[in-house]
């Protein structure tokens, strides 16, 4: 919803099925294939324009930075710097999606300000022009420009958007509680790569949702693959796999049946704890 001095916008979190990695590029990062896709789970954006000054608010179910570390504020500094812009601003972050949980939350919010702003100030950028500025904020904010699933390559900011999803579309979102580092992660997989425990993807085909990094994660945090073994072994999920770099977990079911996905719920919570975050959710084709 936007008027002529506000706009208020969803910023879904993510789920990569399958993570390949091929190595490490000159620059330092990975190159990477990974079939993305947005899902109904979100945070919320609302942004007011000012007379001057910048206001930036975070609510929700999780506390988050209210500095320049944010990366929705990020983006909307960027976004003024980058077209000359000297209008204040009022930003209200609603966080629903848990930071550090491979989700690609921050990424997210950081798109959507960027969205946000092109509408709301009518810059009319081109999509291709926005990318290249989301890019300078993350690896996964041009993702969620495109706002639908893609195929993601290079060190992931490379999007071939899907013409076919061949996964279904409602799983189960279980999130520990706890986050992953995700330079962490990485640099465990590159060191026990090097040990020759685990082995590099050998090409660049690959149509298997397979995580590279759940070993180097899961050697680390013995919660997670008790978790996936444990809905695996229950409930026969068609994927189950861990998201990005983690620490979430979440599966994917071809049922239809919402007597099935209580009861799935209600049996993640029982045994899981209370504590535990879990959600149900749908892979959103776009939004």
């Amino acid at each position: 919803m936007s008027t002529s001095n506000h706009i208020n916008s969803f910023a879904p979190a993510k789920i990569n099925l399958g993570l390949r990695i091929f190595g490490k590029r000159k620059d330092g990062y990975h190159e990477l294939q990974t079939l993305m896709a947005p899902i109904s789970i979100g945070d919320r954006i609302e942004i007011t324009l000012l007379s001057s000054g910048i206001e930036f608010e975070t609510t929700g179910e999780f506390d988050v930075p209210k500095d320049s570390s944010n990366l929705a504020l990020k983006a909307a500094l960027l976004f003024l710097s980058h077209y000359g812009l000297k209008t204040g601003l009022r930003i209200k972050l609603t966080k629903i999606v848990p930071p550090g949980a491979g989700l690609g939350g921050g990424s997210s919010d950081a798109a959507a300000v960027l969205f946000s702003l092109n509408r709301l100030l009518a810059i009319d950028e081109t999509m291709e022009n926005l990318i290249r500025l989301a890019a300078q904020l993350g690896s996964d904010v041009p993702f969620f420009l495109l706002r639908k699933p893609a195929l993601c390559t290079g060190r992931g900011e490379i999007l071939q958007p899907t013409s076919t999803f061949p996964f279904p579309r409602k799983g189960l979102l279980i999130y520990p509680g706890f986050p992953v580092s995700t330079p962490w992660a990485y640099k465990t997989y590159d060191e026990l790569c090097k040990k020759g425990l685990i082995l590099p993807s050998p090409s660049q085909e690959s149509d298997k949702p397979v995580n590279d990094l759940e070993e180097a994660v899961f050697s680390k945090y013995l919660w997670l693959p008790a978790v996936k073994k444990w809905i695996q072994s229950h409930f026969n999920p068609e994927v189950c796999l861990m998201s990005g770099s983690g620490s979430s977990v979440f599966a994917l079911f071809s049922k239809e049946d919402p007597r099935f996905f209580n009861d799935l719920i209600q049996q993640a919570q029982a045994y899981l704890g209370p504590s535990c975050w879990i959600r149900l959710f749908e892979i959103l084709e776009q939004f």
